[in-house]
């Protein structure tokens, strides 16, 4: 834990110096399968491991003034086609005792931070505009204040920017057209 948390100082300092204070980091997926292009950035196969360890990285580099944004919320783990149609399927107790317990454990253990949310499908419903994540859980339930951003926003049939913002997204993470 005391590591995390120099660790997230370390980062935040490094950033100070460049005048950088938005950190597109931690991850917080998780490690389900080898070949997914992200696990370098995510923590562990182990939810409640990964949740730990981003609450310290964040409490780490908030002490700095730098504003972590937690991704890819949520199931993210895969990177190759995750823009086309990547659908995961998944049921609450899973999602909610998997894949979501990270990103649960640092919005309340971390003092504050913002989050990206994930560039994938839940089922039929983008991550980026599904209500029930962004809305019911993250939001009403878990209450969460912080910024909600989409990932990389490239004008795809998929990314509406009026149904992100209507179901919990604050922004894009680019322009769009």
């Amino acid at each position: 834990k005391k590591l995390m948390e120099q660790f997230g100082r370390k980062v935040a300092a490094e950033m100070e110096e460049f005048h950088i204070n938005l950190w597109l980091a931690p991850g917080l997926n998780i490690h389900r399968n080898p070949l997914c292009g992200r696990n370098f950035e995510y923590y562990s196969e182990d939810p409640f491991i990964a949740g730990v360890m981003a609450s310290d990285t964040v409490n780490g580099a908030l002490e700095y003034g730098v504003y972590p944004m937690l991704k890819h919320f949520a199931f993210n783990d895969q990177e190759a086609n995750s823009g086309w149609q990547l659908c995961t399927w998944v049921d609450e107790q899973t999602a909610r005792e998997i894949y979501l317990k990270p990103f649960e454990m640092c919005v309340k253990n971390g003092k504050y931070c913002a989050l990206m949310a994930a560039n994938c499908q839940l089922g039929y419903m983008p991550a980026q505009a599904c209500a029930p994540l962004l809305k019911d859980i993250l939001r009403n339930e878990w209450g969460f204040r912080g910024w909600v951003i989409t990932d990389w926003y490239s004008s795809k049939w998929y990314q509406d920017a009026d149904r992100m913002i209507r179901n919990g997204a604050d922004g894009m993470l680019a322009s769009y057209d």
